[in-house]
C-alpha cells in the first residue's frame, strides 16, 4: 500500500559522490519525496540529503536513492522535470523526526481537503 504524501515546500540540498545539488521538496511521504529541479538526478544514484524540516525547526539528514527523473502532473499533463527519492536506511531518531514533522501535515492536509470539497 503506497504511504499517503503531503504537500509541501520545503528546502533540500542534496549530495551524490559527483555533484551537489539544492532544490524544493513538493511532497513527502515515510517512504522518500519528490524535488522539483531542472537538473534531475541520475536513477539509482545514492545521495545523502538535509531536508529544511520549517515545522519543527531542524534538519533530517538521511540517505536516500533516485527512483525516478520525472513525473507528469495529472491535472494537466505537463512534464515536470523533478527527482523521486526513496529514503534509505534510516535509523530510529531519523523515522522519529519524519514522523514528528508528517504529523503535524496531517492536521494540514485534512483541513484543505475538508475546504475544498465544501467549496
Amino acid at each position: 500500500m503506497r504511504e499517503p504524501r503531503y504537500h509541501v515546500d520545503i528546502r533540500v540540498d542534496e549530495q551524490t559522490s559527483s555533484m551537489f545539488t539544492a532544490g524544493r521538496v513538493t511532497n513527502i511521504s515515510r517512504g522518500g519525496h519528490f524535488m522539483d529541479t531542472l537538473t534531475p538526478l541520475p536513477i539509482k544514484s545514492k545521495i545523502d540529503l538535509a531536508l529544511q524540516l520549517p515545522d519543527i525547526r531542524t534538519v533530517l539528514n538521511v540517505q536516500g536513492r533516485v527512483i525516478w527523473t520525472y513525473d507528469i502532473r495529472r491535472s494537466n499533463s505537463q512534464i515536470m522535470t523533478g527527482t523521486g527519492i526513496k529514503f534509505e536506511d534510516m535509523t530510529p531518531e531519523q523515522h522519529r523526526l519524519l514522523e514528528s514533522y508528517l504529523s503535524r501535515l496531517a492536521p494540514r492536509e485534512m483541513r484543505a481537503a475538508t475546504f475544498a470539497t465544501a467549496h
